[in-house]
């Protein structure tokens, strides 16, 4: 991944955190954010996401079932720094469920448009099955 984008995106995690620290939504460390065929929940990433994942894991994707996330061990994130805006805003706080999809989409426009500033192509895919595969040569070199 190159390191302007790699800067920017970490940028704008960093704004994320600091926006969900303001609201302080409650986690109950229930794992449900993980696993998610098993609670009915579909985490999507961008290309640059998907790329700063692998590259936060050292291009190591480990083995996991499919639906789950391959970072999700022993009900804790491996990847605490390396997770996609869906990980980083999704609380199962009911008080939360109101406010996140605005902050959601907000801080997913701004994601778009980093693609854009760094020439990556745009494409947003389940984010399992995203990092499981090779990032094509061709995705502006978001690698």
């Amino acid at each position: 991944m190159r390191a302007e984008a790699r800067r920017a995106l970490s940028e704008l995690y960093a704004e994320v955190e600091a926006e969900v620290a303001r609201h302080r939504p409650r986690c109950e460390m229930s794992g449900r954010c993980c696993d998610f065929e098993a609670h009915g929940h579909e985490l999507w990433s961008s290309a640059l996401e998907t790329a700063y994942a692998r590259d936060a894991a050292g291009g190591v994707v480990p083995e996991a079932p499919s639906s789950r996330c391959p970072w999700h061990v022993d009900g804790l994130c491996r990847l605490r720094d390396g997770r996609p805006l869906g990980c980083r805003l999704y609380f199962c706080d009911p008080a939360w469920t109101d406010t996140m999809p605005a902050i959601y989409e907000r801080f997913h426009a701004r994601l778009v448009a980093l693609h854009a500033e760094h020439g990556v192509p745009y494409g947003y895919e389940r984010f399992v099955e995203s990092v499981r595969r090779v990032v094509a040569p061709d995705a502006g070199d978001a690698r």
